[in-house]
């Protein structure tokens, strides 16, 4: 083996690097990895030292050259090892604390931290209820799995080039015959594939919205909309959602005083109050919407989760205005998992214009392989007795939380349906403050000033598939110090 440079000016050599052993078990490439990492942890390989050859190392151990090859790559990968062109892979200087958990060290520069945060991600062991997720074991880990089965199994060679910036087209298709169940007429040709609806949203607003103009969103609403319509610059009007959809009596009045170019909405099991809007109150919105010039997106991110029998009690906008002012946004992380990122929107042709062209000069398409995902859980007979199985827990968690959310005396609408309870826990009890009480005692809360902005904090957002008795008990104790 050729020699090998010292680490440092001095340093005393007194071996040369020799071949990991060969184990009994594990695949090749992990035992070559886990044997040189050993070697660096115990220093029986120095900083800076060179390693044996590919060549050398695999007629050593009987194995080929890329077996060894791959194993280098994968320590050079982990900071182990250092490649050298033309000379071969060394001991890297950071090779020690390759494997070391990452520093503690704070963070002294401005805060990240964001008001919804807690809303996305838990913070601690007892964060669940604040959550705008299932838990884990809720998801579609059943579906995915045979989807991942099912694809692996294909010919890749759609991987190697750039697809319709539309999307995949066959899981087009079946998205055209599922929103044709809703009673929307939408072809595969109006139809984006996006990664969730957040990037359906991102899409809208990048095609059709400028900065200064004038905008409307349902309060209180998701903290999506109003956040990423203000990182545009836009101006926000903010209309009242009421138990049947917004207050089309403030709209109208808005509209009047402002005229803003669209609102942002959602027809059915709006988050975070879990209301629909009623079919007598979407004709009006569409009819106050002509009037006024107003173009509509109908966020349906949770739309798959109403139950069957709620179907024809709600309507879906899309499906009365046929596209004529309305965007139809559509997402599947509610339902199979928050981190496939899979979701879509549906527009008339003319807007399908311009919402292509940004398409293709920013994201280019969605992720072909998690389009291929969802296509078959759609067609393969698993995505709508998931979502069954779904509607039918929710349906029994929301009623078991809300008996015991009343029995504690506080009050909440039933919607039946629905990932959340929208909860006051009285008139005279700030919300907020039995937040700050909880945060203090490591547990945070969904509180209304996240999905408000009046300033006004009378109600919580309860997940009803992760709230506890334990979490209630808690709050009920920070509910009782505040009241002090």
């Amino acid at each position: 083996m050729p020699a090998s440079p010292p680490s440092k000016p001095g340093a005393k050599r007194t071996r040369k690097a020799a071949a990991p052993a060969a184990r009994a078990s594990g695949p090749l490439i992990d035992r070559i990895f886990d044997d040189v990492r050993s070697l660096i942890e115990q220093q029986s390989l120095e900083i800076g030292e060179r390693l044996p050859s590919v060549r050398a190392m695999a007629a050593s151990m009987a194995i080929s050259n890329e077996t060894v090859l791959r194993a280098y790559d994968k320590l050079t990968a982990a900071g182990y090892l250092e490649a050298r062109r033309g000379s071969g892979f060394y001991v890297s200087p950071g090779a020690r604390q390759a494997g070391a958990p990452a520093s503690q060290q704070r963070w002294n520069g401005p805060s990240a931290r964001v008001a919804w945060g807690h809303l996305l991600q838990a913070e601690g062991p007892h964060d669940g209820s604040a959550l705008g997720t299932l838990p884990a074991e809720w998801g579609g880990a059943d579906v995915l799995s045979e989807a991942l089965r099912a694809v692996a199994a294909r010919p890749r060679r759609s991987l190697f080039d750039y697809a319709d910036v539309r999307g995949w087209l066959p899981l087009r298709e079946a998205l055209s015959a599922r929103l044709r169940t809703a009673g929307i007429g939408a072809a595969a040709e109006q139809i984006v594939t996006t990664a969730g609806a957040t990037d359906a949203l991102d899409l809208i607003v990048w095609s059709f919205l400028y900065q200064g103009q004038y905008v409307v969103v349902e309060e209180p609403g998701p903290f999506i909309h109003t956040q990423r319509l203000l990182a545009n610059g836009l101006w926000i009007l903010r209309v009242r959602r009421l138990e049947d959809g917004p207050d089309l009596e403030q709209l109208a009045q808005l509209c009047e005083q402002y005229r803003p170019k669209a609102l942002f909405c959602s027809s059915v099991l709006q988050n975070p109050t879990c209301t629909s809007m009623s079919p007598r109150n979407a004709h009006r919105l569409l009819r106050l919407a002509e009037q006024h010039d107003l173009w509509i997106v109908d966020d349906d991110a949770c739309g798959d989760l109403l139950p069957r029998a709620r179907q024809g009690a709600v309507t879906r906008l899309a499906a009365l205005d046929h596209f004529e002012r309305v965007i139809h946004v559509g997402s599947f992380s509610k339902t199979l998992a928050p981190g496939l990122r899979s979701g879509f929107l549906a527009a008339n042709s003319q807007r399908m214009e311009r919402l292509l062209l940004m398409r293709s000069v920013g994201a280019i398409h969605s992720s072909l392989l998690t389009d291929q995902l969802v296509h078959h859980a759609l067609t393969e007979g698993g995505y709508e007795p998931h979502c069954e199985r779904l509607r039918r827990k929710l349906a029994a968690s929301g009623k078991a939380l809300l008996t015991k959310i009343r029995a504690r005396g506080w009050q909440a609408r039933d919607t039946e349906a629905g990932m959340y309870l929208w909860t006051s826990f009285g008139d005279d009890v700030d919300a907020r403050a039995v937040a700050d009480v909880l945060r203090a005692d490591g547990m945070m809360l969904a509180t209304e000033s996240v999905f408000s902005s009046d300033g006004a904090d009378r109600h919580v957002r309860l997940n009803v598939a992760r709230t506890d008795d334990a979490m209630l008990d808690r709050i009920a104790a920070a509910v009782a110090k505040v009241a002090e």
